[in-house]
């Protein structure tokens, strides 16, 4: 029997979706068991939900480099493009959305939060920022199509070209996250968050997401495939190339 690297929790009025997948390095099968999760949801009415992860000092690290190196241009081609769909479901879900960010968000795991409407991250050593620009490819289309109409220009330079990510606290200086936790669980701020939004009009919360973002929505979508071409250059530069072996290596691949 196969274990989803998704789980699901409903209660109060809202959904859990929690990241079950070991540390959360993002593979084909995760996508598409998100994919599927958010497409039923969105069946239902879309509900109000929080990603969050099983891992207790992990929300997400990203791609899983492991499994990817290696593999022919048309892998990587096809799941960078299901990669920007995937955040682009996640951003445009009609419903309100809460990252409960308990552990390091990295990369695609910070993208991943990034879709949300809420971010609540946990203090202490946790860090979430974009690592691209350290291995050498560019960030996803659809995502920085997505950064761009959710955060100040500052921030998003700053999580472009810096790196090396950021603590919870200079992610709330950013804006990149809207609340940092100390003595609580993410989880259950994100919880209260949705509870507040729950006692507001579902109806006038969505008309509103969508007037404000709807524009965004569909210029991600149209941006799905647009930088394959420059990604592919520079994931498969001979540079880059070495730079992911040593990765790989001290992951233990």
């Amino acid at each position: 029997m196969t274990t989803s690297p998704i789980r699901t929790v409903e209660g109060d009025g809202f959904v859990h979706v929690i990241l079950d997948h070991g540390v959360n390095a993002i593979d084909d099968e995760l996508l598409a068991a998100l994919s599927g999760t958010l497409a039923e949801l969105k069946g239902r009415g879309a509900p109000p939900l929080i990603v969050e992860s099983s891992h207790p000092r992990i929300f997400s690290p990203g791609w899983d480099l492991k499994a990817l190196y290696g593999a022919p241009r048309e892998k990587i081609g096809a799941f960078l493009e299901r990669f920007n769909t995937t955040v682009t479901e996640l951003f445009s879900y009609p419903g309100p959305t809460a990252a409960a960010i308990g552990g390091h968000a990295i990369a695609g795991g910070c993208e991943l939060a990034l879709a949300c409407d809420f971010r609540i991250m946990t203090a202490g050593r946790a860090r979430i920022g974009l690592s691209e620009v350290n291995l050498g490819v560019p960030v996803p289309a659809a995502v920085l199509t997505m950064l761009r109409a959710r955060l100040s220009p500052m921030a998003v330079e700053e999580l472009v070209f810096h790196g090396d990510g950021c603590t919870a606290q200079r992610a709330h200086d950013l804006g990149i996250v809207q609340t940092v936790v100390v003595d609580r669980s993410v989880v259950e701020v994100a919880e209260h968050e949705l509870r507040t939004q729950r006692a507001k009009s579902p109806l006038g919360y969505r008309t509103m997401k969508r007037a404000l973002y709807e524009e965004a929505w569909d210029m991600c979508r149209a941006s799905v495939g647009k930088n394959t071409g420059d990604f592919l250059h520079c994931w498969f530069d001979e540079a880059t190339q070495d730079r992911l072996a040593i990765v790989v290596r001290g992951l233990g691949g």
